[in-house]
């Protein structure tokens, strides 16, 4: 699953521009431990130019063992954020709106991410578009909401990521299957996408 999401995004950098990451300045909001801000630094960014956004201190906190020292990872409130209006080339979010289940909050971060961006810059988006009936704590971002949250921009999102009910069934099976399934829309359960002012 990882590897097919690092793929994907990898190819939206390559389609859009970011092939050479050195100077881009890249916002996570909700950046936990640090993961993809250290994928970034693989890809080429400069640690210096990555800051991370985590509203969980032990988070942060293991973050900043885990990451490169230049790298900025802030216990902070995304949805507040103490930048200036557009000071990021790339701002990315990795399954942070589907824990936030409070409509007018996500309005307000995606204001928020919106306004940190650089008039030319985007927004590198992966969330779940289904609920989790198991977890009432998580709910999935439609792409209807996703319009919604950044009127008037453009999106390009496609789904991804083999649903994990079907994933945990198959694999085990045969992970040969497995990849087979992920390429049909209906069985995946994120979107990963690129959000762009039109």
């Amino acid at each position: 699953m990882r590897q097919q999401v690092e793929r994907g995004i990898i190819g939206l950098l390559r389609d859009h521009g970011y092939r050479h990451l050195a100077q881009a300045r890249v916002l996570e909001v909700g950046c936990g431990a640090g993961f993809w801000l250290r994928q970034f630094v693989q890809w080429g960014a400069e640690p210096s130019n990555l800051c991370g956004i985590d509203l969980l201190q032990d988070r942060v906190d293991e973050g900043r063992k885990l990451c490169a020292s230049s790298i900025s990872i802030r216990c902070d409130d995304a949805s507040n954020l103490e930048f200036e209006d557009g000071t990021f080339d790339l701002v990315v979010q990795f399954t942070a709106f589907t824990s936030i289940l409070d409509p007018m909050m996500r309005t307000r971060l995606a204001q928020e991410m919106s306004r940190v961006l650089k008039p030319n810059g985007a927004i590198l988006w992966f969330d779940f578009l289904v609920s989790n009936p198991r977890n009432p704590n998580v709910r999935g971002v439609k792409r209807r909401e996703i319009a919604q949250l950044f009127p008037g921009w453009k999106l390009a999102l496609q789904r991804i990521v083999l649903a994990p009910p079907i994933s945990r069934a198959v694999a085990p099976i045969s992970s040969l299957f497995c990849r087979a399934l992920s390429r049909f829309a209906p069985f995946c359960s994120h979107y990963l996408g690129w959000i762009s002012r039109a």
